[in-house]
């Protein structure tokens, strides 16, 4: 009865588990391109949580920290367990912008650059996540902070 009971725990806890890791993945991440010392970066950190929490989307923030080596291995590490590394060899380096990255097909729709406020930044995640869960909806606002991505910062010299 003992190892029934063990068995049924175990069944439980694994179906709890892995229904909370799929409820929780998110729709999109927000690849916020940083570091301590850039200007750009510090406007857009103090207005990017409180844009997420407004925008009420389904979408978790990848922080890409270039301020030291430790903290830019860690994003490497972070992108890596995201399978967009691509998105991170692309820009890492140029702080001061997040990307907004499709969580399923890892495709970049739009990047959110420094100097809007909370309210406009959770406007344009709102209508970039509506983008990658197919709901994409025509919109009136206009903002030139909302999905032009910087260029490149990172070109293979070979190419």
């Amino acid at each position: 009865m003992k190892t029934l009971s063990s068995i049924i725990g175990a069944a439980i806890l694994t179906t709890a588990f892995s229904s909370t890791a799929f409820a929780s993945s998110p729709d999109v991440y927000v690849v916020n391109f940083r570091n301590a010392q850039d200007v750009k970066s510090q406007q857009l950190d103090s207005q990017l949580s409180s844009a997420m929490a407004i925008a009420g989307v389904n979408a978790e923030e990848v922080v890409i920290d270039t301020t030291t080596a430790a903290k830019w291995e860690k994003g490497a590490h972070e992108a890596f367990d995201r399978d967009i590394v691509p998105v991170f060899n692309k820009w890492v380096g140029l702080p001061g912008f997040a990307a907004v990255v499709d969580a399923n097909s890892k495709r970049v729709i739009g990047c959110v650059k420094a100097g809007a406020s909370a309210t406009q930044i959770a406007d344009n995640l709102r209508q970039l996540s509506a983008r990658a869960t197919g709901r994409a909806t025509l919109s009136r606002v206009s903002n030139n902070n909302a999905t032009n991505c910087p260029a490149a910062h990172n070109v293979d010299p070979a190419s």
